[in-house]
């Protein structure tokens, strides 16, 4: 019941952290063909929805829903993009951030580890939630296409789970946003 509440309460925070991305304004357009898009991400371990605004020139806020095999995880990060000189649209990016991902009885992503092997599982009890903070990376590659709407991307996410020790996962994905 209390992780259920926790759940509701990171659901209304990361609503609110939208909110404020699309209110977010840049003062130029130097490194950005946009302020804010929200699209889908399409990762390996977790797929989900995501909205970045830029709160600088060429920084931006991140936020993601993933949901994967029993599993949801909200994530927050930020963003610097360098524009590639040359063509109109490409950035790199890099940056970094948190989550908190809540997990189903005996699911530790698409992994599970026994700990009659000496490995640990992230639920034991049945039917039970654990609820896992951790710290997250990100490097990427993304395009605006000009004349449209729409930018696609592509990004690797390392990140670092914390429960019971730490544990280091990477995860990539492609990215399709909705821009305005």
């Amino acid at each position: 019941m209390r992780n259920d509440l926790m759940m509701k309460r990171l659901i209304i925070l990361f609503v609110l952290g939208i909110l404020l991305c699309l209110g977010a304004q840049a003062q130029t357009k130097e490194g950005r063909d946009y302020k804010t898009g929200l699209g889908l991400r399409l990762g390996g371990f977790a797929s989900g929805f995501t909205v970045k605004g830029f709160i600088k020139p060429k920084g931006a806020l991140e936020g993601i829903a993933a949901f994967g095999r029993r599993s949801f995880v909200v994530t927050g990060l930020y963003e610097h993009h360098f524009p590639i000189t040359g063509v109109n649209g490409l950035n790199l990016y890099a940056g970094g951030g948190g989550h908190i991902g809540f997990f189903g009885h005996r699911n530790a992503y698409l992994v599970h580890r026994y700990k009659k092997k000496d490995n640990i599982i992230y639920v034991v009890e049945e039917g039970g939630t654990a609820v896992i903070p951790g710290i997250d990376f990100v490097f990427g590659i993304e395009y605006k296409f000009q004349g449209a709407p729409f930018t696609i991307g592509a990004d690797l996410k390392p990140f670092v789970d914390f429960y019971e020790g730490v544990a280091a996962y990477a995860d990539g994905a492609l990215n399709v946003r909705y821009v305005f």
